[in-house]
């Protein structure tokens, strides 16, 4: 397999995963809604986002993440996953 096949399933995947986050809330009777990035992150593992935010501005360079990486946080995790996996599956299918 491709390594721009594998890309893209594992970002189909992680999309789909971040869709079905989003559609939760429509089991507990509540309207479904988009979530962040930093918002399904810090659900799953708040200490591994703290951790990276460290090591980030301290050992790397601070700009990087605010403003970089804090803007691709609040992104709709959808969004964040769904287009590398379009941009993937594309060039997967380029190459054939």
């Amino acid at each position: 397999m491709r390594l721009s096949r594998l890309a893209a399933l594992i970002f189909i995947v992680l999309a789909l995963a971040a869709g079905l986050y989003d559609l939760s809330p429509v089991l507990a009777g509540e309207r479904a809604r988009l979530h962040g990035l930093g918002e399904i992150w810090f659900a799953l593992s708040p200490g591994s986002l703290n951790l990276l935010q460290a090591v980030t501005q301290r050992y790397l360079w601070p700009p990087l993440w605010d403003p970089g990486m804090t803007w691709l946080l609040v992104q709709p995790a959808l969004a964040v996953f769904a287009l590398p996996a379009a941009f993937f599956a594309l060039i997967s299918a380029m190459k054939r």
